[in-house]
């Protein structure tokens, strides 16, 4: 999009008519709209906006867009003329607006809001023509944002580049920047996408939930039908196995399995009837006789058993009698033994303390006695009150050493200060002669604009009853004919008329005689016989025909009187409008009009930067001053650190021999300091833990004595053999009462064992009772069901055919449900992020957004090194923000690297300047993303609305640099700022001056600077 003209009337700040030739502004690619604040510089931008959209960036009321300043009769209204998608448009709007009545006189009319949309094309002869697009509200906004390609919120983000919001949006958290992203780049479509997936796999899910459950109830009712007995019937092998209800088509082999069973039940159930009731007779008898058998012989194997156990436990009772007498005798050396075992467990444990405190002391003193540990530890301690007393004169050095680094810097920065006054105070005569010029100019034009302002009043009048004149002598001319006209029309009346009545007096017998009636009297005479009556003429009048005629004369009249007032009127207007214009030709009278206010517009320019040229000067002459005075101090300033950090070198010199000699191979003497500590915690460790080994070994020693002498005492020879016979007391009483039991145990066994029908069923072989009960039941069982088995397997049978029928059925419509179903329900996943096929666990739109402003970061970064030197670079981050709808906010954050560090941090920690440079590299990389997203068409005129105010001298350099590569492509840039810096930079320029009576525009062209 290229602009070429804007028109603003009675707009914002603007009173009256204001033109803005953006071809003429644009013409070198970069160009500043400056002015104070409040003249009505972003009004400019507001204006464009206005024009394409027909509202304003932000929330403003449109009814609040007309001029405070501009008169009562003067309408708002705002053209713009550019270049689209290959099309060279005009548009003008008008915003609601109210005006003073012209029919009431008095009170307000309200006029509704217009839009008149023309393109410019070529006619047949060749030469350009306007012609009407669109006189509607809706179908001018479709053909806009057709040739822009952007809706208004995407225009304002990317054409009227707002520092102040990029400013929030990088330091957004991600909730804020999804909802900024998501409406620059409409992803609700990916999110109703998504809604759409979701809905369609549940509906697919439903279908195939109703089919599934159909098809898993008629499996139960075949299950039910079928029953355990059929489906458990021959080999496991060939058993079906019921499908369950994740794998329901296996519904088809397993019910046509159980319908062949079902067959061979009921051909089976009657043979079985027959052989049941023998069957059961025979079992009964064999299961009592096996009963009874069983309970003798498991009682006389229990008594064998429990007869080998005791003969068993009795060839270990010698042995276990001599353990209880031992461990008996053994009892009464318990604590003394435990009290050595103490004893040892404390000297082991001394010695092993006793080395570990002395492997940090050198080779030398690692066996050394405790005398000489002691001595060691005396001389470190000497050492180390030597050293403390030197402490103070390692810190006067240090402070010696920073003294002499900040006297460097001060002289460094009183170098500086000196020769940047030097250089200064060389171009002060000619900074002088220059401001004192203008300042002479400004004020001579000042003087001028009473007088200007008189003329072009006057010229003003003389031109408009110039026009008037011009304009009445027309119509006096018209009217002067129109009364001629009239005049003889009413002429020609009168003459009709009175020639019309003539021949009806004339006539005015047979008039008469025409209304006589046979005995009736006559009008005229009296007389009721009527001998010889006059007759009509042919052409004779009548009175309605006079009547006509007559209205026709009166008319006439009228008209010619009404057209003598209408020129006499004019006559005394045109001689009005001639004694105050003169004889002088309007064209002539509004070049010299037109002449007056660029003379008057040019001087109000001058008077207007009169105040500020002579600040500037004062400021000048006041920083004369102040750079003298600076000159004479730095250089003082020079002599006195030069001398100073001589007198430190020499003292820290002089202490630094001392020191050295004192830390030896130690880096400072808080270092040797703490070897010396380190020595002495770890010689007297080692002191404490030899003095405990020694007591350790003297008590183990005196419990060895006493031991050896109580294990002879009680029957042992040895300790040792006194240890291994202890035994623990309740071990020693189960022993005891073992040997009880087992006596009397072994009594009764043998009194069981020689009775008769134990020694009978000893010789019997082993009885199965088990066996016997289970052909018993089975023939009891085989007997109740076989007697309705014939029958009920002929209605299983039948049944069974009906339902496997019904199961085929909606089988058949299960497949092509589950195809759609597995489709659906993996698009739905991935899309909502709650499927393992999702790698990054995120949600549709949450990934547009996180492609989108990964691809910003990338942009960004191409335009960010540059302003900041290679310094920073923004970070796209993908980490996930807490809660349950985190999946939609990740891969929203974006954190700030900085090469120099080679450390991320947040965007909050940035300064002022460095989150405008990065703010703006972040707008014209969104600007860039969003252009070829929405379009993809160029963009060829950017503004960037101030923020340049934080930049140092070389940021802003960094940033023009950029600015001035986006020129490439002939694309334009505008900056809105009002700091000064710009106006020396940029050569194009559009001032905004602020003026009591409103804000006017003044195009300064690079020829015009």
């Amino acid at each position: 999009m290229y602009l070429h003209h804007l028109t603003v009337q009675a707009f914002g700040p603007f009173a009256r008519t204001e033109d803005v030739d953006f071809d003429a502004l644009t013409s070198a690619g970069l160009f500043l709209l400056r002015g104070d604040t409040g003249a009505g510089k972003t009004s400019i931008l507001d204006a464009v906006c206005f024009a394409l959209y027909g509202t304003v960036p932000g929330i403003r009321p449109t009814h609040r867009l007309r001029s405070d300043h501009a008169p009562v009769d003067t309408r708002t209204r705002v053209a713009l003329e550019f270049t689209a998608a290959g099309r060279r448009l005009r548009i003008t709007r008008t915003p609601k607006q109210t005006y003073p009545s012209v029919r009431a006189k008095t009170g307000t009319a309200t006029a509704e809001a217009t839009v008149q949309l023309h393109e410019r094309t070529s006619t047949a002869d060749g030469s350009a023509a306007w012609e009407p697009v669109s006189a509607r509200h809706e179908d001018a906004s479709r053909e806009i944002e057709a040739a822009l390609g952007l809706s208004k919120e995407q225009f304002c983000q990317v054409v009227l580049l707002p520092q102040g919001d990029f400013a929030k949006f990088l330091r957004a958290d991600a909730k804020d920047r999804a909802t900024l992203l998501r409406r620059l780049f409409d992803t609700g479509r990916f999110q109703e996408l998504q809604t759409w997936l979701t809905t369609r796999s549940k509906t697919t899910k439903k279908d195939l939930d109703e089919v599934a459950t159909a098809v898993q109830q008629l499996s139960e009712r075949i299950d039910q039908e079928a029953g355990p007995a059929l489906q458990e019937a021959g080999p496991a092998s060939d058993r079906p196995a019921r499908p369950d209800a994740e794998h329901p088509t296996a519904a088809h082999s397993w019910a046509r399995e159980l319908l062949t069973r079902a067959r061979a039940a009921q051909t089976a159930a009657l043979a079985d009837e027959e052989h049941s009731d023998e069957a059961h007779q025979r079992a009964k008898q064999d299961h009592q006789r096996a009963v009874d058998l069983d309970t003798h012989q498991r009682q006389r194997s229990q008594l064998l058993l429990k007869r080998a156990a005791l003969d068993e436990k009795a060839a270990e009772h010698p042995r276990l009698r001599e353990l209880l007498e031992k461990g008996q005798r053994a009892e009464a050396l318990r604590p003394l033994l435990d009290s050595l075992e103490r004893s040892a467990l404390a000297l082991q444990k001394a010695r092993t303390a006793e080395h570990t405190a002395r492997t940090p002391l050198p080779a030398a003193h690692t066996h050394a006695e405790i005398p000489q540990l002691q001595l060691v530890l005396e001389e470190h301690h000497a050492e180390r009150g030597r050293l403390q007393g030197l402490l103070p004169d390692e810190e006067r050095h240090t402070q010696l050493g920073a003294q002499m680094r900040e006297l460097n810097k001060k002289e460094e920065q009183a170098q500086a200060d000196h020769d940047e006054a030097a250089q200064w105070l060389e171009e002060w005569p000619v900074l002088q002669t220059e401001h004192t010029g203008r300042v002479e100019a400004m004020a001579k034009a000042a003087d001028q604009i009473p007088q200007l302002e008189r003329d072009i009043q006057a010229l003003d009048t003389q031109l408009t009853a110039a026009r008037t004149r011009d304009s009445l002598a027309s119509r006096l001319a018209t009217a002067d004919e129109s009364e001629t006209k009239r005049e003889a029309e009413a002429l020609h009346a009168k003459k009709d008329w009175l020639d019309l009545r003539e021949r009806r007096l004339d006539g005015m017998a047979g008039e008469l005689a025409a209304e006589l009636t046979d005995g009736e009297a006559c009008s005229v005479c009296g007389s009721a016989v009527h001998p010889a009556p006059a007759q009509l003429r042919p052409d004779q009048p009548t009175r309605e025909d006079e009547e006509k005629a007559r209205t026709v004369h009166e008319r006439a009249e009228a008209a010619h009187s009404k057209a003598g007032r209408v020129r006499s009127d004019l006559a005394e207007q045109h001689a009005q409008a001639l004694g105050t214009a003169g004889t002088t030709p309007p064209d002539q009278l509004e070049l010299q009009l037109q002449a007056a206010r660029t003379a008057h517009r040019t001087a109000c320019d001058q008077a207007g930067e009169l105040p500020s040229a002579q600040d500037e000067l004062a400021r000048l002459q006041h920083e004369r001053d102040t750079r003298a005075y600076q000159s004479q101090e730095a250089k003082e300033r020079l002599t006195e650190c030069k001398t100073r950090y001589k007198g430190l070198a020499q003292q820290q010199h002089t202490i630094a021999l001392a020191l050295d000699a004192a830390r030896g191979t130690a880096t400072t003497l808080g270092e040797r300091l703490t070897e010396l500590t380190r020595g002495v915690e770890h010689l007297t460790a080692a002191i404490d833990a030899a003095q405990t080994t020694a007591t350790a070994a003297d008590r183990h020693r005196d419990a060895l004595t006493t031991a050896d002498e109580a294990a002879q005492d009680a029957g042992f020879p040895t300790r040792e053999e006194a240890v291994a016979a202890v035994q623990p007391t309740a071990l020693l009483q189960q022993w005891r009462e073992e040997l009880q039991q087992w006596d009397k145990d072994n009594a009764v066994v043998a009194d069981t064992l020689d009775t008769p029908h134990l020694l009978e069923a000893g010789a019997q072989p082993p009885a199965d009772p088990q066996a016997a009960g289970k052909a018993l039941l089975q023939a009891e069982t085989r007997m109740k069901n076989t007697a309705g088995a014939s029958q009920q397997a002929r209605d299983r049978f039948a049944a069974l055919t009906a339902l496997v029928a019904d199961l085929d059925t909606r089988l058949a419509e299960l497949e092509p449900l589950q195809a759609r179903y597995a489709l659906a329900d993996r698009l739905a996943g991935i899309a909502s992020a709650t499927s393992a096929a999702n790698a990054l666990s995120m949600e549709l739109e949450a990934y547009v957004l996180a492609a989108r402003l990964e691809e910003i970061a990338d942009a960004a970064n191409i335009r960010l090194q540059a302003m900041t030197s290679d310094r920073y670079l923004l970070v796209h981050s993908d980490e996930k923000d807490a809660g349950r709808r985190g999946r939609l906010k990740a891969g929203l954050g974006l954190r700030i690297l900085d090469n120099w560090t080679g450390t991320e941090r947040e965007t909050s920690t940035l300064s002022g300047g460095e989150t405008f440079t990065t703010s703006l590299a972040l707008a014209l990389g969104l600007a860039d993303v969003v252009t070829q997203e929405a379009s993809g068409r160029p963009l060829g005129t950017l503004f960037i609305d101030e923020g340049f105010g934080s930049l140092d001298e070389q940021n802003l350099q960094d940033v023009m640099d950029v600015l001035d590569q986006l020129r490439a492509g002939n694309r334009a840039v505008g900056i809105v700022s009002h700091v000064s810096e710009l106006g020396r930079r940029i050569p194009s320029q559009l001032s905004v001056m602020k003026h009591r009576n409103g804000s006017t525009l003044r195009p300064l062209i690079s020829t015009d600077l």
